[in-house]
This record gives C-alpha cells, structure tokens and sequence, in this order.
C-alpha cells in the first residue's frame, strides 16, 4: 500500500538546516554499573524525495520482543531501514517535513503521498506544524500533539513556510 513512498537513495546529501538529532545510548559495563555507551550525532539519515530538506534520521530499529539487553548495543541500523518497521519489532525515526512547496509539483516528486504501514505508529510534533491527512479528513497537530496511527490509509502536509519535525516509533503489526 506504500509502493509511491520510497526512501530516496540518490546520494542527495541533506541540508545544513535540517536539525541534526544528539542520540545517547545506555549499557551496562562489566561490574554491572548503567553506563553511557554511545553520545553523538544520529548519523543514519535519508533523503526523501531528491530534497535536501525532507529528511528521515532512523533512531534505532529491532526486530524482535523481548529485546536482548544483555548483549553490546546493536541499533539495526546498518543497512537500509524500510519505511515498514520489522513484523515483531519497531523502528524509532525522526522526519524533519519541509514545507509541501519545497517538493510537491516536481517532476521527480511522488504522485502520491497516501500510505498505510502495516503497524502501529505514535507520531509526536516536536516543533513547526503538520497535517494529517486520512481518506475522510484532516487535523492540523501542532508541537506536544499525539497521533495514534493504526494501520489506516494517511498522509502528511506541511503547509507552513517553516519545517515540521515529527518523531514516529512504528510497531510491527498488521494493517486493518
């Protein structure tokens, strides 16, 4: 149901103003004491649609449950993380959304942004504003507004002038 979505791999490099992500991870060392073992810059982003400004930054991604705490860190990130999360796992992304008039009506664009995921997503604005668009209506969500999306048929709209970042965690699952 998501064949006119893709993660662009083109090589378009995204832009100096997307907001780059700090990502802290935690572990345990060999005495048993919580320990920091990763602080820096999410670097596993991705372009979407050729534009520099709509930007995907995965987080973290598993795919199984229960998650094995005992083992090293492994993000699942090191290959390409498909907009679907894994069946019995999730993904954490961030999306920085550009305004819709920095690519919508180009050329290369996508005909169509409507989707479903076979999953259940928690999408959070963190800052600017989005609409989320479903077959038979829409809300504008503002920064600290919460959707549940479960499987249905949805798009995103930024018709801002200014960038909305949002921040999904997908729950592998069926579609309705």
């Amino acid at each position: 149901m998501h064949e006119n979505i893709t993660l662009d791999s083109s090589g378009v490099v995204p832009a100096e103003s997307v907001q780059r992500i700090r990502r802290l991870v935690t572990g345990t060392d060999q005495s048993g004491r919580s320990v920091f073992v990763e602080d820096g810059e999410a670097t596993h982003q991705q372009v979407v649609a050729n534009t520099p400004t709509f930007v995907v930054t995965d987080l973290w991604c598993h795919d199984t449950v229960p998650v094995d705490n005992s083992r090293p860190a492994d993000d699942g990130l090191s290959g390409g993380v498909p907009l679907s999360p894994p069946l019995g796992g999730s993904v954490f992304r961030t999306v920085e959304f550009p305004p819709d008039s920095h690519w919508l009506g180009r050329a290369d664009a996508p005909s169509d942004q409507v989707h479903a995921t076979p999953s259940l997503d928690y999408a959070t604005v963190i800052s600017g504003q989005i609409w989320a668009v479903l077959d038979d209506g829409e809300r504008l969500m503002g920064p600290g507004d919460v959707l549940i999306q479960r499987g249905t048929r949805h798009a995103w709209s930024n018709r801002g002038d200014r960038p909305s970042l949002v921040a999904f965690v997908l729950i592998g699952g069926l579609t309705q």
